[in-house]
């Protein structure tokens, strides 16, 4: 069995003190990492889902790097709308290879799955994008893997949440990933960000699951973004040869945002 713990949506800025829509989420996300020590430590990935900082700074990405030092050897990332792939790329250099503004991909292999990242950061945009060119390379490497079973992880959800908000920022090129879940059974998870908040869908094959932010958690209701009271938490997959489980973990504490 492997342990695989995704987190999302960190969103952390260079000053320390700096709140985002009233929160500290440096604070509640040190809190996290303070739980993960102490109950994920042997953990066999930590997968970062995007959105690593809110201000795309170079000291923000020094201060998570640091912040992660116990899982250098076990960390995989993906760029979410608020990343900047330049500066991800050069501080994470160790983990991230490629050049410049390349896309920021990652898969390994365990327990009989196949995990791959998929980049999904348009520049520019808070809405994301995935190109058939880049799903149809994903599906060359996973076709060359014996794995019976894929998870893939990426920062924009490929499917509708009902939600006329969250909706309205998708996945554009959404259709050729949820293709790839209609026709391959082999595709069984897609683990997403982005959304701040717990869902779970079916595309073909596959579940699709969101994860809420180590942050500011949002509701999918009404027409505009909607800042909502929650625990921030970060998710638990176990993949077996059989299959999977998996749970949503949060901390005691709630944060609360000021708008």
């Amino acid at each position: 069995m492997a342990r695989i713990i995704q987190i999302t949506d960190l969103h952390v800025l260079q000053d320390p003190q700096a709140l985002l829509k009233g929160v500290d989420v440096r604070y509640f996300l040190e809190r996290v990492v303070e739980q993960l020590r102490e109950q994920e430590s042997a953990c066999d990935a930590l997968v970062i889902t995007g959105d690593h900082t809110h201000d795309e700074l170079e000291a923000s990405y020094c201060y998570l790097r640091d912040l992660f030092a116990p899982w250098s050897d076990r960390l995989f990332q993906v760029p979410g709308n608020h990343d900047e792939r330049r500066i991800l790329r050069s501080v994470f250099s160790a983990r991230i290879d490629g050049h410049h503004d390349e896309l920021i991909q990652f898969h390994f292999e365990t327990s009989g799955w196949f995990c791959l990242g998929l980049d999904t950061h348009d520049p520019g945009r808070v809405s994301g994008i995935l190109t058939e060119q880049q799903v149809a390379a994903a599906r060359r490497h996973a076709d060359n893997s014996a794995a019976e079973r894929i998870a893939v992880f990426c920062h924009h959800p490929p499917v509708l949440l009902e939600s006329e908000w969250m909706d309205a920022i998708g996945l554009a090129g959404a259709e050729h990933l949820r293709s790839w879940c209609e026709s391959d059974p082999r595709l069984q998870l897609v683990c997403c960000g982005h959304v701040h908040h717990e869902s779970e869908h079916t595309c073909g094959h596959a579940t699709i699951l969101t994860t809420p932010s180590t942050g500011v958690q949002f509701s999918p209701l009404g027409a505009v973004p909607n800042f909502i009271p929650g625990q921030p938490g970060y998710r638990v997959l176990e993949l077996t040869e059989q299959g999977y489980r998996t749970t949503v973990t949060r901390i005691d504490e709630v944060a609360t945002p000021v708008l």
